[in-house]
């Protein structure tokens, strides 16, 4: 499924406006709690989205205008290179700047991306636009800030409620970003005796019938899934978002009913350390 440029727009006020609802409501100690991100607390990824409101205004507005360079002080990530780190520190350093006006912070950053992207024409939809992973379509870039806001937004739900689940509006684009997702997430290994094939049997909200083959060096991805399957994962299709994006522990996630799984159990296990969140 394809987006379009307002259909895009729209998925980024939907989740900004839900995870700003959301946030309205916790108190001082609901702040502090762990994240489903290892060593970032509800706040740290809070600051990690409001900062990145701010950095994708600017980007876009220097897109529109023929500049798809990085900023000031800002140098791409080399090949193969995890930004991890990077990003890590630069949350923390936001969020205790930003103290008691994190969530003012969060509104505002989201209202000024709001009049950048509401000033987006056909015309610009594919002008380049920095990343640090390389330029990127515009419509690349905004489709991106929708899959920040929506797993991040569980990210923080999550914190709270272990229960939460993802909003049913972003899971086609999500869905649609998968392929993108792997290979940035891929971690090769040694070279398997035999390939592994995963097989993915989601019947919705979003239908999705595909294979991940790992070779160990490698993987491929194959949208028609037949023949024979190593492991096979069933779940709607917010959990499989959540597997392919790193955030769900197989073990864990087929114990609490996440994930049915048939097949090989050790090789489903394996998936988390070939595909790893960020």
């Amino acid at each position: 499924m394809v987006e379009t440029l307002n259909e895009t727009v729209n998925l980024v006020e939907i989740e900004a406006s839900r995870l700003r609802d959301f946030l309205k409501r916790l108190d001082e100690a609901a702040w502090s709690q762990d994240s489903s991100c290892e060593g970032w607390s509800v706040a740290d990824v809070a600051a990690h989205l409001s900062a990145g409101a701010n950095s994708w205004a600017a980007s876009i507005g220097r897109a529109v205008n023929g500049d798809s360079g990085p900023p000031a002080g800002q140098t791409p990530l080399a090949a193969g290179e995890r930004g991890s780190e990077v990003i890590n520190q630069s949350a923390i350093s936001y969020r205790q700047e930003a103290g008691a006006r994190l969530m003012e912070n969060f509104s505002a950053g989201y209202d000024v991306l709001r009049q950048s992207l509401a000033q987006l024409k056909e015309k610009d939809w594919d002008k380049p636009c920095y990343h640090r992973r390389g330029p990127m379509p515009i419509r690349d870039f905004v489709a991106l800030r929708v899959q920040e806001l929506a797993v991040h937004g569980w990210d923080i739900r999550w914190g709270i409620d272990k229960s939460a689940e993802l909003g049913e509006e972003s899971l086609g684009l999500l869905a649609g970003r998968v392929p993108r997702w792997l290979r940035t997430a891929f971690m090769p290994g040694l070279d398997l005796p035999v390939p592994v094939r995963y097989r993915f049997d989601i019947a919705g909200p979003v239908a999705i019938n595909q294979d991940v083959m790992v070779t160990g060096r490698e993987f491929q991805i194959e949208t028609q899934a037949k023949g024979e399957a190593d492991t096979v994962f069933g779940c709607g299709t917010g959990n499989y978002i959540l597997l392919i994006y790193g955030r769900l522990d197989v073990d864990q996630a087929s114990h609490d009913g996440r994930l049915n799984i048939t097949g090989s159990m050790e090789q489903a296990v394996n998936f988390n350390a070939w595909f790893k969140g960020f």
